[in-house]
């Protein structure tokens, strides 16, 4: 036995050992936290070359660029990792580590040249558990041999070679393979294989056909192996995976919570995801609708791990939007609404062509916030890895990019199409030098602790042009942290030396004897607060396998408190003691029955059932397509009901509630019992009023007999100018929840956002009514009325009250308050396109108020709320804007436009979104053909997707038609606090990221947790955004706890979310005890029940 493999070595050379890397670490000095190491240096030459020719070329087989993978471990158990590279069309080249960040290319040596074929992915596994690793190759591409296309398995043979034996092991499978992924699915301690394949066929890779899809070849399919001891049985279809997709990649990990193993499938084109799960009973059922609410068009890498801490994995899946503007714009078709929607009809779910970062809730649902993060354009991508790069202790993100020809590239696309339909003839090599190509550099964005990441490519040193299929990380020098290994197209490989600094701690795990490597086992560590968890698989992002040693960056931590090790069969461990700054060996053989302790909170919150309690509302909206109207609007406008208004409208002493809903649906009352149960009454008022729909509303003493009265707004989208539907009602209480309609003046205009209150003290409720969008010209508004109160007889005085309006459009909510502490009535409103504008109430007149920083600044503002939420005796207000998970970002200094008017004088108005590029220029946000879809004239002006991408908003469409559109701004969409400081200035504080990742559409303030400070409690969701835009569906709700320092801290209780479309919540006593009432869109209402509040 060698000195080295002895675990029982003398402390002493350990210490020693220890040193001398910290102080290697310390001599390390750069500039940048990578280093591309010199090929020369490393003596890695293998460069992956494609070749075409007129048999075998992109036309036959559209994957031809998608490059090759690379896999690493230590083959010979000398501690140091090898390098094994997968060539497409030459030999695969296996590098044995000499130290040093010196290879030896054994590839001959070793018998493992693999030259027959075209070779895709590859894993390092110990198939036959005998302590040493081998090699499982996935080949592809071979269109007319089944033989070319066989799996290879080497088996090493502890000598530096290995013997390909794939047949013996049955796993031999001659499919189109990309990649194979190991874990335990039927949990009997061996390790079974999940293969992805891709289709033979690139057929209906854009619209269905279901007499295609519906004809299925078993081996095309994705395949799953159970590993019956010495060899391995195909059971993909009993096992209910057989499908007809382009798989590129899977992500294996528990995804519903239930502590098996579930299987995420990237797939490109049309086909959706798959999320496989784990049945418990050797079957799997794809749950991707219910556990994803979207996801990625033409996924391709994936990587699940966790990103924020809080040991529970997240899912980031690759696509191919561009950051660069131009690349954008020539590489995108419009998504045709009609396919989108037939996609999303049959069960393929809503796809978009953006990364994707899925957050994992905890509780079998996801937000997706890859916008919100920062990482969501990144070009032709293709590996995600997620991993601890700065040692921080915190997983960062390194994604390669590039493809050697835009097959995508637009114009390319339509000349293609030209010269089939002209029957023009061109060689092979004309048609490729048809596509242009470029160069791309790869990403690295850094964890900034608050699910945003920064993009740190050319300061960490990774912003060379040069294209990259698959990579792994590894630490190939054994000094601590994780160096890159990247496998690019028709150039050398790329080594990158990790230059960190930062305390870590790794693991080598010795698992049970049918899984030697502990595949599947979760490692969980901490260190002075700060906790990770990672969990081992080593086949992640694209092609590739990574190390099967765990690294734990520690950032500046000096010591490790515990580790928890789960291995995931019923057995654990807990580990203390441990050094830093090495690594750790950990044996099965020492883990124990004995169950981990796990935290144990207590949930805030209770869902109760509506019907047990005698609520049978259902919100419901009509069918209309608004984008027949206007193409190019951001988000549907005629989907606006959210009425829901709480109080005692019998005045017996108990919250009563009336819900409104959408056109021909009618709204309901609600009285409450005194056992705590409801009774709707007014049936036949309200569904003799069901034509109408309900945009808002607020209970009023309008006639000031002491009972609450019912103020409603009317509107929508789709009911066209001057019809009744849009006059607004009001109904008078009878004092014991009795209500007949009343009279208003009549005003012909879709409203919504109500405020009351006796502006000039004249005892008698005045209101006002915001109003939001005219029929078919978005975003333009009509004239908002202020109603005055003379006896139960209403007036609109909004001219004479107030001395300027201009600012007010797209209103959406409204309140009257002191916020100058004078004693009156003030007015603040909000909506869209516009600032949260303040009216100053002097001697019954309302002025405008200029507030630097919050008056002029323009949002697309939801709602607003009044609290003094730190009790100083100060007013202060919270705003929920459109939320920052999206893809617009503006900010003052690049704020987003919009013009509207009839630019192509017909009958329909039109618009144009645009933003300020980098380079100062007014460019449009959408793409050629859907904007030529709104203003026609542009397919004769602008011929070229390339021409489009250059030019700028008045070389499209002209410097005068813009200077007479109208044209308004938007500067930021989060939603904030203002801090009222008592001298009529305001502070904003942003809220939490947690309450960005979707338009905070209501909020309502409540001491939930008891513990003497307000939290908030804000929804909102928005799922009809235009089908280029990805929907904002990624908040479950959000809780603000409250504290003494006067700052909000997001609950993480999932009692309390919400996988659905909330539109409103408001605070309710029911049986004496705080709730909460939300609106879903077509659903029942979420009612809620806090645990801890104080009972009323």
């Amino acid at each position: 036995m060698k000195l080295k493999h002895n675990k029982y070595i003398f402390p002493l050379v350990i210490v020693l050992i220890l040193c001398f890397q910290c102080s290697t670490k310390k001599e390390k000095e750069s500039t940048t936290l990578f280093n591309l190491v010199e090929n020369n240096k490393t003596n890695v030459h293998f460069k992956n070359t494609v070749k075409e020719n007129l048999y075998f070329n992109f036309l036959n087989y559209a994957y031809i660029y998608n490059g090759g993978g690379v896999a690493v471990g230590d083959i010979n158990n000398d501690g140091l990792e090898d390098v094994y590279f997968t060539s497409n069309q030459e030999s695969n080249r296996l590098y044995l580590n000499q130290g040093k960040l010196e290879f030896k290319d054994i590839t001959v040596k070793a018998k493992v040249s693999d030259e027959i074929g075209w070779t895709t992915g590859v894993t390092m596994i110990d198939i036959n558990n005998d302590g040493w690793l081998d090699i499982y190759v996935c080949k592809s591409g071979s269109l007319k041999s089944h033989q070319n296309r066989k799996n290879k398995l080497f088996i090493n043979q502890k000598d530096n070679t290995f013997k390909e034996n794939a047949a013996g092991y049955g796993l031999d499978h001659f499919g189109f393979s990309t990649q194979a992924y190991f874990f335990d699915f039927d949990n009997d301690e061996d390790l079974d294989m999940y293969l992805v394949n891709h289709r033979k066929d690139f057929r209906n890779n854009v619209n269905i056909d279901q007499r295609i899809q519906q004809t299925k070849e078993d081996y095309n399919s994705d395949q799953l192996f159970r590993n019956d001891g010495s060899t391995f049985t195909n059971i993909t279809t009993e096992a209910g995976i057989l499908n007809k997709a382009w798989g590129l990649s899977a992500s294996i990990g528990d995804f519903n919570n239930d502590n098996l193993p579930d299987i995420f499938v990237a797939n490109d084109f049309l086909e959706p995801d798959f999320l496989y799960i784990n049945q418990g009973n050797g079957t799997f059922k794809d749950e991707a609708l219910t556990h994803f609410n979207h996801i990625s068009s033409n996924s391709m890498g994936s990587d699940f791990a966790d990103i924020n801490n809080d040991l529970q994995p997240d899912l980031i899946v690759l696509d191919m939007m561009a950051e660069d503007h131009i690349r954008g714009k020539e590489n995108m078709a419009t998504m045709s609404i009609s396919n989108f929607n037939q996609l999303v009809d049959i069960g393929y779910h809503h796809q978009y062509m953006s990364n994707m970062l899925q957050l994992n809730n905890g509780n079998g649902t996801f937000s997706e916030i890859g916008q919100l993060a920062g990482i969501a354009k990144t070009d032709w991508s293709w590996a995600p890895l997620i991993a601890d790069f700065d040692n921080d202790g915190f997983n960062d993100v390194f994604v390669t990019n590039g493809i050697e020809h835009d097959l995508s590239n637009q114009d390319f696309r339509n000349q293609m199409r030209n010269n089939i339909r002209n029957r023009k003839k061109v060689s092979l090599e004309q048609a490729i030098n048809m596509m242009p190509s470029h160069k791309l550099s790869n990403y690295i964005f850094k964890n900034k602790q608050d699910l945003t990441f920064e993009n740190t490519s050319k300061k960490w040193g990774l912003d060379a042009k040069i294209n990259s299929n698959g990579a792994v990380y590894t630490d190939l020098d054994n000094d601590g942290d994780l160096d890159l290994i990247v496998n690019n197209q028709a150039e050398e490989a790329s080594i990158y030396r990790n230059n960190s600094n930062k305390s870590y701690v790794t693991f080598s795990l010795t698992g049970p004897t049918k899984n030697i490597s502990g595949i599947g086992a979760v490692i969980t560590v901490f260190s002075n607060g700060l906790q990770q968890s990672k969990q081992q698989f080593v086949s992640r992002g694209f092609q590739s396998s990574v190390s099967n040693k765990l690294h734990f960056g520690l950032g500046e931590n000096t010591k490790i408190d515990s580790v928890l090790v789960d291995w995931k069969n019923g057995k654990s461990q807990k580990i203390t003691n441990i050094k830093i700054n090495s690594n750790i060996k950990i044996d099965y053989k020492n883990a124990s029955e004995k169950g981990l302790i796990e935290n144990s909170k207590n949930s805030l919150f209770e869902k109760i059932n509506p019907s047990e309690i005698g609520i049978n509302y259902q919100q419901k909206e009509n069918n209309f397509n608004d984008f027949k109207k206007q193409v190019l609007l951001p988000q549907k406008q005629s989907e606006m009901s959210s009425p829901l208004v709480i109080g005692d409208i019998n005045n017996d002493g108990l919250d009563d509630f009336f819900v409104g809903n959408a056109k021909g649906e009618k709204g309901s009352i609600y009285i409450q019992t005194k056992t705590g149960k409801f009774i709707e009454t007014n049936k036949n008022l309200f569904t003799s009023e069901k034509e109408f729909e309900d945009t808002d509303a607020q209970f009023i003493d309008i006639d000031n007999d002491n009972d609450l009265d019912l103020y409603i707004t009317s509107g929508g989208y789709e009911v066209e100018t001057n019809n009744k539907l849009l006059q607004d009602r009001i109904y008078i209480n009878n004092g014991k929840g009795r209500f007949k309609k009343g009279e208003l003046p009549t005003a012909l205009i879709n409203t919504k956002g109500i405020a009351f209150a006796d502006f000039d003290k004249d005892g008698e409720q005045d209101i006002f009514v915001g109003s939001r969008v005219k029929y078919g010209q978005y975003p333009l508004s009509d004239k908002s009325y202020l109603l005055e109160n003379n006896n139960g007889k209403y007036t609109n005085v909004i001219d004479e009250k107030f001395d300027d309006i201009s600012n007010l459009r797209m209103i959406n909510d409204a309140l009257f308050s002191d916020f100058d502490n004078d004693g009156d009535q003030d007015l603040i409103v909000v909506g869209e396109w516009m600032p949260i504008t303040f009216y100053e109430n002097r001697e019954s007149k309302f002025y405008l108020k200029e507030i630097d920083g919050i008056t002029n600044v323009n949002g697309w503002f939801q709602t607003i709320t009044a609290s003094d939420l730190d009790k100083d005796g100060n007013v202060d207000y919270i705003i929920g804007n459109w939320g920052k998970n999206n893809k617009f970002h503006p900010t003052e200094e690049k704020p987003l436009h919009i013009y509207a008017d009839y630019f192509d004088d017909n009958s329909s108005f039109d618009i144009a979104l645009s933003k300020v590029s980098k380079t100062g220029d007014l460019l449009p946000i959408r793409g050629k053909e859907c904007s030529t879809q709104q203003t026609p004239f542009l397919d004769d002006k602008v011929k070229t997707f390339a021409e489009f991408a250059s030019a700028t908003m008045p070389q499209i469409y002209g410097l005068e038609k813009l200077d007479n559109a109208s044209h308004f701004i938007t500067h930021s969409f989060a939603s904030v606090i203002l801090k009222n400081k008592g001298n009529g200035q305001f502070e904003i504080i942003e809220l939490p990221n947690e309450a960005q990742f979707s338009p905070t559409l209501n909020i309502e303030v409540a001491d939930v947790n008891n513990d003497g400070y307000l939290d908030i409690f804000g929804v909102g969701n928005v799922n009809d955004s235009e089908v280029e835009t990805i929907r904002y569906d990624a908040s479950k709700g959000y809780v603000l706890l409250g504290n003494k320092t006067g700052s909000y801290q997001f609950l993480n209780d999932n009692s309390y979310f919400n996988n659905k479309e909330a539109k409103t919540i408001e605070k309710i006593i029911i049986d004496g005890t705080l709730h909460f009432i939300t609106i879903n869109k077509n659903d029942e209402l979420t009612i809620l029940k806090t645990n801890n509040a104080k009972r009323k």
